[in-house]
């Protein structure tokens, strides 16, 4: 960045997606700042939450990646209601700044990289504790989740079939559907307990606030069996977890070995991601912006 300029590139969510990034880009990246984590390199701060009343809320956490030079914010609102009105319940915005002077570069529509950069955790921690040759999932809630982490999966496993559950059968429905556009056998199944039982991996992703919690049993993981719990295991019954033989969480406190955000979990972890790395996406999607002249640059 040429320290003389003050211009700020904002780019929509069609120009994230202009980018032409694949989710194994974001996958690298995210396991590059996992591994630069573990070795001091990147830092991230504790989440800032703020709460409206009992539905709705505002959240902000960020990071600093040294070695790449950038520090970043995501930002963004949860209003359940939004869905009555066509409108996505979750809307972050993320803002990137170069250490090196502290200005912002980049404002930038969050949707696309949120969910692939949570995707992406889960093939992160995937490779290196599921069954590589891992073909089947199963899906608890059809949502946008889902939708990234079958692309994610899929990019990184020869997965062949998957199982989709949900609350409502429609979006059961129309997530199976779009599995079987890209050419993986989908069924949809009115018992939880089938989108468990015999998959190779389970992806459990439950909207935060759910009325409907609790209701998996970690003992229908089959041996060998790899769950990611992107609802932070609130669709899960808490006692039966104490039942998993590893159990690994993305960040915990250095202090007291907790994990940083509170899970449906209150037993032993097993080690923080990054340690299982050890043995970047938000500035990738600039770069490549940049690169291809995607998005407008704002006066500050």
């Amino acid at each position: 960045m040429d320290r003389d300029r003050r211009e700020v590139l904002y780019l929509s969510h069609e120009d994230v997606l202009a980018c032409g990034l694949a989710p194994r880009d974001i996958t690298t990246a995210v396991r590059r700042i996992f591994l630069a984590k573990a070795h001091g390199t990147a830092h991230t701060g504790r989440k800032l939450s703020l709460p409206v009343d009992e539905a709705v809320s505002f959240s902000g956490k960020g990071g600093v990646d040294i070695d790449s030079g950038f520090a970043v914010m995501k930002w963004y609102g949860y209003v359940p209601r939004n869905a009555l009105c066509g409108l996505p319940d979750f809307n972050p915005t993320l803002i990137l700044s170069t250490i090196e002077s502290g200005l912002p570069v980049a404002i930038m529509d969050g949707q696309w990289l949120s969910a692939l950069r949570t995707a992406s955790i889960t093939c992160v921690a995937a490779g290196l504790l599921a069954d590589p040759a891992a073909t089947t999932i199963g899906f608890v809630a059809c949502g946008m989740q889902a939708s990234a982490h079958l692309d994610a999966l899929k990019d990184q496993f020869g997965i062949r079939r998957i199982t989709a559950f949900s609350r409502r059968r429609q979006s059961a429905e129309r997530f199976a559907a779009t599995a079987r556009q890209r050419g993986v056998d989908a069924d949809v199944v009115e018992d939880p307990r089938h989108a468990v039982e015999g998959h190779d991996i389970v992806v459990s992703s439950i909207p935060l606030g759910s009325d409907r919690t609790k209701f998996l049993d970690a003992h229908w993981i089959r041996p060998g069996g790899f769950a990611s719990m992107v609802d932070l295991g609130y669709a899960w019954n808490r006692d039966s977890l104490r039942s998993l033989g590893v159990v690994v969480t993305d960040e915990l406190d250095p202090a007291t070995r907790l994990p940083m955000e509170a899970l449906n979990y209150d037993g032993e972890y097993t080690a923080e991601l990054s340690e299982l790395v050890a043995g970047r996406a938000m500035p990738a999607v600039y770069r490549r912006a940049v690169e291809r002249r995607i998005g407008r640059l704002l006066p500050m």
